[in-house]
């Protein structure tokens, strides 16, 4: 895959996932967490999405919205297949990244 063909669809993936999120989630952790998604890592050849989230609050929370990650991601690859017009929806991973926690407190 071309490198700006997957940038176009690492930007598409974000952006779709964070409104299945938004709206189509029915996981009450996942909703009520308001994860957000920073970007996705796709890999070369377009066959794994590393989904990177940010999600505030203490480490306990956290691990909570990771774990219902895990066990919602037959379903969010399955309503971004829905979404986007491509042949291999990509396997979906979830990692948690803080460096907006960094920020804040620079």
């Amino acid at each position: 895959m071309r490198p700006r063909a997957r940038a176009r669809l690492a930007e598409t993936i974000a952006r779709e996932i964070a409104d299945i999120l938004e709206f189509e989630a029915k996981d009450p952790i996942l909703r009520e967490a308001l994860p957000t998604v920073l970007g996705v890592e796709l890999s070369p050849d377009g066959q794994e999405a590393k989904v990177l989230v940010y999600v505030s609050g203490t480490e306990e929370e956290r691990a909570r919205v990771m774990a219902a990650f895990a066990k919602d991601t037959g379903f969010l690859r399955s309503a971004l297949a829905k979404r986007l017009e491509i042949r291999r929806v990509p396997r979906l991973s979830f990692s948690l990244d803080t460096s907006p926690d960094r920020w804040a407190t620079s």
